[in-house]
């Protein structure tokens, strides 16, 4: 018969393995994100995620919303830009990237607070990068070279 202690041993072994299972599958669900084929939309699903995330009043739904829009980046990451603009929109995706494991790391330690002020700055990167990313008319007419 197996005695109270052994049966916790057990008991935490196994609840052990899941957490770590569970670790493994969220490492795993961002590690094998796949190009975007549709930049637009996947920064339609990114806006969406982001209106989500700023509206959530619980650190478990914002964080979930914050890895949707983790993967929906690494997926626009992955997609070959336009060589003059590759450079300046990666930095802004990695920028992003960058903000957003610190509202992870807010949420983590249950700061919505926090969480959702870093979210803003997200915003800022996105409306910086968008500027950065559009030719001006100037541009258009007369190239940037």
């Amino acid at each position: 018969m197996l005695s109270v202690k052994s049966l916790s041993l057990i008991l935490v072994a196994l609840y052990g393995s899941l957490l770590l299972g569970s670790q493994v599958f969220a490492q795993d669900s961002v590690a094998k994100v796949t190009a975007s084929t549709d930049v637009e939309a996947t920064m339609k699903s990114m806006a969406l995620a982001y209106q989500q995330a700023m509206v959530a009043t619980e650190p478990s739904a914002m964080q979930s919303k914050v890895t949707k829009l983790k993967q929906l980046v690494a997926s626009v990451q992955l997609v070959r830009f336009e060589p003059k603009r590759q450079s300046i929109l990666q930095q802004g995706l990695t920028e992003v990237q960058a903000q957003l494991d610190l509202v992870n790391a807010s949420l983590t330690e249950g700061d919505m607070t926090t969480a959702k002020q870093q979210l803003e700055k997200v915003d800022a990167l996105k409306k910086q990068y968008h500027k950065k990313r559009s030719p001006s008319i100037w541009e258009l007419l007369f190239g940037s070279d």
